[in-house]
């Protein structure tokens, strides 16, 4: 229609009426491409808050589970050095034989340091980074993948020493599951551990091991504690973000 009207205007030599069409058309897709920006900006803005909400959930559960891991660790080096004081002293406490029995039973459980990437990974793998216009988010999510992934870089390593020295141990002791242990890390923890003291404490390669599983257990707590505030810093971070440009808390947010 609008073809027509500046063909008939070009032949009646109505050239107002030419400038006035293709205004018009100008005008309409100047503004077909304003909606469609505007449309395009909710979208990104949409996806944005959404990211930034999941990112928070991921990050607040490797806090809470790196918290956990930590403590227990923090549990297993405690009930360790009682082994090892026992083994020393070529007796058990008592008081320390079920502590004696948990500790030994456990030795070298750990876990890779926590990080939740569900939503890192998926930004990555899109390529959709800048979808998040907060920039110190940005560099906080990095540092904290760096983070992780050099403190995880030893753990196969690791776990290839606990394993070693598990084997040189485990052929003194004989296990049961006719008890359950207080562990509040490991709930119903069954497991009864059936040990000659005198034997284990004249077996100085098993004590070494002993030794070199505590001292891998503190090595790998100190590795993983600093993620505890990498974690804390950033949440507050991605929280602000989301209360100052969508008026969206953290305590209402959908689990």
């Amino acid at each position: 229609m609008i073809l027509q009207n500046i063909a008939t205007a070009i032949r009646q030599q109505n050239y107002y009426a030419v400038v006035l069409e293709f205004v018009i058309v100008i005008a309409g897709v100047v503004i077909g491409f304003q909606i469609n920006a505007w449309n395009e900006g909710r979208q990104d803005s949409a996806e944005e808050r959404d990211m930034l909400v999941r990112l928070y959930q991921d990050i607040e559960a490797s806090l809470s589970g790196q918290v956990r891991d930590v403590a227990y660790l923090e549990q297993q080096i405690a009930d360790q050095s009682i082994i090892l004081e026992a083994l020393s002293n070529c007796e058990v406490r008592p008081d320390d034989d079920l502590i004696f029995q948990r500790g030994i039973s456990t030795l070298g459980w750990l876990n890779p340091p926590r990080l939740n990437r569900r939503t890192i990974d998926e930004i990555m793998a899109a390529g959709r980074t800048h979808i998040i216009r907060n920039r110190a988010i940005l560099d906080e999510l990095a540092n904290i993948v760096a983070t992780v992934e050099w403190r995880a870089s030893a753990f196969d390593d690791t776990m290839n020493s606990m394993q070693s020295n598990r084997q040189r141990i485990e052929p003194h002791l004989r296990f049961h599951l006719d008890q359950v242990i207080e562990n509040r890390f490991v709930p119903g923890h069954r497991v009864r551990v059936e040990y000659d003291i005198t034997d284990l404490c004249r077996n100085p390669g098993l004590i070494n091991s002993v030794s070199s599983v505590s001292y891998l257990t503190y090595e790998r707590m100190e590795a993983y504690r600093p993620l505890i505030g990498i974690y804390e810093d950033v949440l507050p971070v991605i929280a602000a973000e989301l209360e100052t440009r969508w008026g969206v808390s953290p305590a209402e947010m959908p689990e």
